[in-house]
């Protein structure tokens, strides 16, 4: 595989590593060169502004199994992206990855980390079933790596899916669209200009950031990059999160169902203040949030060099978990609001709460509220227990692995 870059023609380099994940046959390797030749050439031609700079890794021990989680590869992405302080960089692999959101998937990109997983298994023309010459097979996988590689980059700086057939942003469905994928609009060029401009401009680290302390330097870092940070949250979809990890769902609902029918919980949440109660809500998206990240070690780095992409990798990781979490518990409040409201009349809402006094006159709107409020924290804390028990490929691939194609 390359490692030259092409003819300098500018100064505004972006430099993207590839990564060889696991054993490949001749056939594949020859394919892999190629690919990353003529995706070379394509960004130069669409981009000349830019000097667009391949370096190769190979990592034979990985993913020596047929079928790989995509997230396994993608921690191996980001620390070598954050050890050679590449700007982006791709996974190709010949395993095929296991996709979560589709029965089978070309590839795996993740905005938080500008990294992407190919795997060139169902690229391959023998896996339809085609009987090609040597080179006629090595041809046909490297345009369809080469444009897996153009897509995710696309997607990578911030351009969505496309609807047509030939347009190079469409969702392929067989490895024949690949094939005919390729054709970009001006202005969707010129958005994909735009963000390597940002992308190429000089790192943190590199600059003034070396004089700062390192929790000056993550605030900055943030700051800088607040524009690619929420666009890795939306990317991850955060409403979904219930639906995704089961077993986090699962505990929480129970929890907040065994809370609406204990006269003890309704007691307890109806006697506390306000205050305390939203306290509550607040203390337990933040502690889950931690929690979370910690048990599922999403922020844990063998390099503890600092740069401005780590930065943006873990503020990213702790605001995907965050927004999970909120969007969890607006499910519970909603949950715990309804039920209460349908299935429990105020004067047995009076009786269990008696260490209020109240009558059931008394009992308002906002007593439901409250308790909804109350059951849907503790619902949210003891579900995080069960989000512990998630495997921990399964959870960093709900969180970083936002595009599946």
């Amino acid at each position: 595989m390359p490692t030259e870059s092409l003819p300098a023609a500018t100064s505004t380099k972006i430099e993207i590593g590839v990564v060889a994940a696991g054993p490949f046959d001749e056939i594949d390797r020859e394919a892999m060169q190629q690919a990353v030749l003529m995706t070379q050439e394509e960004l130069k031609q669409r981009f000349p502004a830019f000097l667009f700079q391949f370096f190769s890794v190979r990592r034979p021990e990985l993913s020596a199994g047929s079928r790989v989680e995509p997230s396994v590869l993608l921690q191996q992405a980001t620390e070598d992206r954050d050890a050679k302080h590449w700007d982006f960089v791709f996974v190709i692999t010949a395993s095929e990855l296991i996709g979560i959101y589709s029965s089978f998937c070309f590839a795996a990109l993740s905005r938080p980390l500008d990294a992407a997983v190919i795997s060139v298994s169902l690229v391959d023309p023998q896996a339809a079933g085609v009987d090609l010459s040597a080179q006629a097979r090595i041809d046909q996988i490297a345009l369809r790596v080469s444009r897996l590689m153009q897509h995710s980059l696309a997607h990578l700086l911030g351009l969505p899916r496309d609807d047509r057939p030939d347009h190079l942003l469409y969702h392929p469905a067989t490895a024949k669209d690949l094939d005919v994928m390729g054709l970009v609009d001006d202005d969707q060029t010129a958005r994909q200009a735009e963000a390597l401009a940002e992308v190429a401009d000089q790192r943190l680290e590199e600059g003034s950031g070396r004089a700062m302390s390192n929790s000056m330097f993550a605030i900055r870092a943030t700051w800088i990059n607040r524009r690619e940070i929420a666009q890795a949250i939306w990317a991850a979809r955060a409403w979904q999160f219930p639906r995704r990890l089961s077993r986090l769902t699962l505990a929480s609902v129970s929890t907040v169902a065994v809370l609406l029918m204990t006269a003890e919980a309704w007691d307890l949440a109806l006697s506390q203040s306000w205050a305390r109660v939203h306290g509550l809500g607040v203390f337990a998206l933040l502690a889950t949030t931690v929690y979370v990240i910690t048990r599922q070690q999403l922020l844990l780095r063998r390099s503890q060099t600092r740069s401005e992409q780590s930065v943006v990798t873990a503020a990213s990781a702790f605001g995907i978990v965050l927004m999970g979490m909120a969007v969890t518990w607006l499910a519970l409040f909603l949950l715990g609001a309804i039920v209460g409201l349908f299935l429990f009349d105020a004067p047995l809402i009076a009786s269990w709460a008696a260490s209020s006094q109240l009558a059931g006159s008394d009992v308002t709107f906002a007593d439901y509220v409250q308790m909804a409020v109350f059951s849907g924290s503790v619902g949210l804390l003891i579900g995080a227990l069960g989000a512990s028990f998630e495997s921990q490929n399964y959870f960093r691939h709900v969180i970083f692995v936002d595009e599946e194609i």
